[in-house]
């Protein structure tokens, strides 16, 4: 099924980048970004541990029999599947998990979980773990990228649902690379695109398929290279043929040619590179909104201390078209029921964050608060052609919010982009977070292990830490 690089299907071009990712030496930049990766998806999973539907998916978990891969769902060992699905599901239940702001995707959940299972099933180093987490970073990106940025895609369908198979694909492909061939991981490529999957309508009735399906995309994904290296054969032009995945996105030839200059002209590491990693809990289109409000709301407070009556009149937020017509984001709603909700509704961070300061877990749980509802009703949002620019042309996800007091002040705020965590802060975050789900006292040593994985025979001395 070989073929020249002139006419070679996508996926087969892709198997090839992935073997440069497994057989090159790993830069230091790489390393050290996989690693940061590395710590904000376990902080991930840390803070989704606390979601109300957590004691949910321990049933699912010990229903599912044992295995070779550990869940922190049950603190044991489940089948590899089993254990990306429920991982991936916990480090997106608390919405805090990175963002690849081109694909619009939340890739660590996906491929972080499918690396790791397989790692632990099949005996992978560290180094090649590290590989494996890149890898799945870089196919996410490539083909989310391709068609989110592509004029008229389909927006019902849930872009990290959508990548994140073919992502775990790549990190199960890149594990075990020596082990099999250019046909085997092309094929597993080609059964994960088929395997893209969700709908965008959590974003409205609040379901937790916003999280399961980041699961379903990291089992899929090892699913996909087990199928293959078992020797079943797949449609290797399942992404740019006349009914493959780009057809059923609208996205046709634009796509396909977008994927291949992402190809042609990019750095490996790419997609991992422009990862980014989010400052609270919520949709990345609420990041630079609720950051504005948390400046706001000093202000607010303090003329509020002083006096007692008075009242918000208006809230207006500025943003992009893209956080105004993303599913869930505009959301005025008069009643919210969940934290799915919550989260995604740029309306309730900002009036929540105006009255109370900080975001917590606690705070996007206030449903029936009447002030913040109040304050709901009274909050619109509103493009900027500014704000898009910047967004189209630097990636930058700018915002502002105004808001019209009784006394007929008003306070301004506005960030130019969203105040991402950077390195030190990822690592603070996942000392915080270690707390909760290892043996006391073991999160420094754990943090030094992370560091110290590219040394590593066998990345599962890692997750021996959480074994308690």
């Amino acid at each position: 099924m070989g073929s020249t690089a002139e006419n070679s299907p996508l996926t087969r071009l892709c198997a090839r980048r992935l073997h440069r990712i497994a057989t090159e030496p790993l830069k230091p930049e790489l390393k050290e970004k996989a690693i940061l990766a590395l710590l904000d998806y376990l902080s991930s999973v840390s803070a989704g541990l606390q979601a109300p539907w957590a004691p949910q998916v321990t049933k699912y978990a010990k229903a599912r029999g044992t295995g070779t891969s550990f869940t922190w769902a049950t603190k044991d060992n489940v089948s590899a599947e089993t254990a990306a699905f429920c991982n991936a599901l916990l480090a997106h239940s608390a919405i805090r998990d990175d963002m690849h702001l081109p694909s619009n995707s939340h890739i660590g959940s996906m491929v972080i979980s499918a690396a790791l299972a397989v790692g632990q099933r099949d005996g992978v180093s560290g180094e090649n773990t590290l590989k494996a987490i890149i890898a799945g970073y870089e196919m996410s990106a490539l083909l989310g990228s391709s068609f989110q940025q592509t004029e008229g895609y389909n927006k019902h369908i849930r872009p990290s649902g959508s990548c994140g198979a073919f992502g775990a694909a790549a990190a199960a492909i890149v594990a075990n690379f020596q082990d099999y061939s250019e046909d085997v991981a092309t094929n597993a490529l080609a059964f994960a695109a088929n395997m893209a999957s969700g709908f965008n309508q959590w974003a409205w009735t609040g379901g937790v398929e916003i999280y399961t399906e980041m699961g379903t995309a990291a089992s899929s994904g090892i699913t996909a290279f087990d199928v293959a290296k078992a020797g079943l054969q797949c449609s290797e032009d399942v992404l740019e043929g006349k009914a493959g995945f780009f057809a059923a996105f609208d996205v046709g030839n634009t796509a396909k040619t977008k994927f291949l200059e992402w190809l042609s002209r990019s750095e490996i590491g790419r997609g991992l590179i422009e990862v980014t990693f989010k400052p609270v809990p919520g949709c990345n289109y609420a990041q630079t909104p609720i950051a504005v409000a948390m400046k706001a709301s000093e202000s607010y407070r303090e003329k509020k201390s002083k006096d007692s009556s008075l009242k918000v009149e208006e809230i207006i937020v500025r943003s992009t078209s893209a956080a105004k017509n993303y599913p869930g984001c505009d959301n005025p709603a008069k009643k919210f029921d969940t934290v799915q909700q919550t989260k995604m509704s740029i309306q309730f961070g900002v009036s929540a964050i105006l009255l109370y300061g900080a975001p917590s877990e606690e705070l996007f749980k206030r449903f029936d608060d009447r002030e913040i509802t109040d304050l709901v009703a009274k909050c619109s949002v509103t493009p900027l052609d500014e704000f898009d620019q910047g967004m189209k042309t630097e990636r930058r996800q700018p915002a502002s919010v105004e808001v019209k007091l009784s006394d007929g002040s008003s306070i301004k705020e506005q960030l130019d982009d969203v105040p991402w965590v950077n390195a030190a802060g990822v690592k603070e975050r996942f000392k915080a977070e270690m707390q909760t789900i290892t043996s006391k006292g073991k999160g420094e040593d754990l943090m030094q292990s992370i560091i110290s994985l590219e040394k590593h025979t066998d990345c599962s001395r890692m997750l021996s830490y959480f074994q308690i």
